[in-house]
């Protein structure tokens, strides 16, 4: 019996080590896929500004302001071909570059050179890296609220970008999906919008 007894106790060793090891194993990935992401603090922040369509046909950019008049934001209008307009030169691939505690004013533009109007609306940006997300805000086109494009007139709106002071890392690229609607159902969503949705342009 005594003999038999020690001739278990090693593979019972064996057994616990397997089983700690695998618990072992366990709590170290757990602490990996749940370890806190802390970026670094960079004096300058590149921000990527991107747009995907969904049944639009027209393109977005973004434009300096031409700095002929202060513009204030959520200033939002159309102008035809040939007339002066509030928006100056393209911004070279989308990209602002920011300080931390700093702020960006610039303008959407959309041109609309067919006959008709188009309608459509932006849902909620993403920002890639997410890790990068916390402490900026982009006051954009994301109020639930649908823009017209009128036919042969060039569309804008004033837009900013601020960066808390304790903003982390040294990019974010944020993304808007411009989703084309229907005269009737941008009529239909404002009529229900403006009485149950308060306005989030502040």
């Amino acid at each position: 019996m005594f003999f038999r007894l020690i001739s278990v106790i090693p593979f019972f060793l064996i057994l616990v080590g397997f089983s700690c090891g695998g618990e072992s194993e366990k709590k170290e990935n757990f602490q990996t896929q749940n370890s806190v992401s802390n970026p670094n603090k960079a004096n300058k922040v590149s921000l990527f500004i991107k747009w995907e369509t969904t049944g639009l046909p027209l393109e977005m950019e973004i434009r300096e302001p031409s700095g002929a008049q202060a513009l204030t934001l959520w200033t939002t209008g159309s102008v035809k071909e040939g007339k002066k307009t509030p928006f100056g030169d393209l911004i070279p691939e989308s990209k602002l570059v920011l300080k931390p505690g700093s702020k960006k004013q610039f303008l959407l533009v959309m041109k609309n050179p067919t006959d008709s109007p188009v309608y459509f609306f932006a849902a909620p940006h993403s920002a890639i890296p997410v890790e990068h997300s916390f402490g900026f805000k982009f006051k954009c086109l994301c109020v639930n609220h649908a823009f017209t494009v009128p036919a042969g007139e060039t569309w804008f709106r004033v837009v900013e970008i601020r960066l808390a002071p304790d903003f982390l890392g040294d990019h974010l690229t944020l993304t808007h999906n411009l989703i084309g609607v229907s005269r009737e159902r941008m009529l239909q969503f404002e009529k229900s919008a403006g009485s149950s949705i308060p306005s989030e342009m502040d």
